[in-house]
């Protein structure tokens, strides 16, 4: 099967409180991400799921909401993660 072309990655308003560090793994992480969708069948299954429940990455004490739209991964949604209470 030929690789299709990457998905874009799309990085919305929401990311503007994130320090930019932290933002620039989450572009890199998200790329990478891109980059091996478009190596899976389109018909796949864990399409199907994409498409309705999108993603969710937490990196250094951030969460992230990806979806899918089309031929583009887009960052919805940035928050800090509480802090865990031991």
């Amino acid at each position: 099967m030929a690789e299709r072309q990457a998905m874009q990655v799309v990085m919305c308003e929401p990311t503007a409180r994130v320090p930019p560090e932290i933002l620039q793994t989450v572009q890199q992480q998200l790329e990478e991400t891109a980059r091996t969708l478009a190596q899976m069948d389109p018909e796949a299954p864990l399409w199907t799921s994409l498409r309705q429940s999108g993603l969710t990455l937490e990196v250094l004490g951030w969460k992230f909401r990806i979806g899918l739209e089309s031929d583009k991964l887009v960052l919805t949604e940035a928050e800090p993660v509480p802090a865990q209470v031991i």
